[in-house]
């Protein structure tokens, strides 16, 4: 499996599977991860914030 490599403006973000996980499981583990750390930094309340904006910007 071929790394997964995010370039923005102002972050790289590249995810390497240890083993054979999909491609979409490695996307959805990432979000995990970012929205946990997230969480853990920022408190519940920011991270259900963030939740709901990428809600209303991806739609249902």
């Amino acid at each position: 499996m071929a790394a997964i490599e995010l370039d923005t403006d102002f972050a790289h973000i590249d995810v390497q599977a240890k083993h054979t996980e999909t491609r979409e499981f490695l996307l959805e583990h990432a979000l995990h991860m970012l929205m946990a750390e997230y969480r853990q930094e920022y408190g519940r309340d920011a991270a259900q914030a963030v939740l709901q904006s990428l809600l209303g910007y991806h739609g249902r």
